[in-house]
């Protein structure tokens, strides 16, 4: 998004209430990595590596009749299969190869010199490289899948582009903005659905937490805020800070 800080991630962790996690710290030496970690399968669903790559991930709600396998493996150890990685170039050619059934996901990973999507279909995944700017993904629409919910995120988000360029990689100023957008609990028009806000509170599953993360280029360093709970109404932490080669 901007030439000393490329790459900026504001993400909300939608979950089952009792599925248990622990809070982004290290995980691992070879390489080094810094995430969340899921205490049920063991796996993330967003971290960075001493490399510099960011990979996160999103359980994908299929809105047709489409069979998926039962018998998966965690997306989450995928996802930490590929912070073990060196690149954003390798994640990609990572994914090419990788053969394992999963339950449907999106999965981003993204260095400073470039970021990818890729998305599952049965055991076959597939990818698309995205263009330098704003992008924004659900878990709530089939890959590519346009929404109501993902415009309103969109320009909401569009809307901070330039308070964020007079304001270069402050990052207790772009943690209050992002956390506005992501707490917010506006519906699609008619929906009753609290799944169509960005900020999700329902009765067995909801977000459960939301991360800040950007990447400062002249440090060679990340920045990560982190909520332990949904961001409308648990405060952020300070940033903590991780190191990149």
């Amino acid at each position: 998004m901007l030439d000393e800080c490329p790459l900026i991630v504001a993400a909300n962790r939608d979950e089952h209430y009792d599925r248990p996690s622990a809070a982004p710290g290290l995980y691992g030496s070879n390489p080094a990595i810094f995430a969340g970690k899921d205490l049920l399968a063991g796996g993330t669903w967003l971290g960075v590596n001493e490399y510099g790559l960011l990979v996160g991930i999103l359980n994908r709600r299929l809105t047709s009749e489409r069979a998926v396998p039962t018998n998966t493996r965690s997306r989450g150890l995928f996802c930490l299969d590929l912070l073990a990685l060196q690149s954003a170039a390798d994640a990609r050619e990572f994914v090419q190869v990788h053969q394992a059934s999963y339950q449907p996901f999106t999965v981003l990973f993204a260095d400073s010199r470039e970021a990818w999507a890729a998305y599952n279909v049965q055991r076959e995944i597939k990818g698309r490289r995205l263009g330098r700017g704003l992008h924004v993904f659900s878990n709530t629409t089939e890959y590519d899948a346009q929404s109501e919910k993902l415009d309103r995120a969109y320009r909401q988000f569009s809307q901070l582009t330039d308070e964020f360029r007079l304001n270069p990689c402050d990052g207790a100023f772009w943690m209050r903005s992002l956390a506005k957008v992501l707490g917010d609990h506006t519906l699609s028009d008619g929906s009753t659905d609290p799944r169509d806000a960005i900020c999700v509170h329902g009765d067995i599953s909801g977000t459960v937490s939301s991360s800040i993360i950007f990447y400062e280029q002249s440090e060679k360093r990340f920045h990560s805020y982190y909520s332990p709970g949904p961001p409308c109404r648990t405060p952020f932490g300070e940033a903590l800070t991780f190191d990149v080669r």
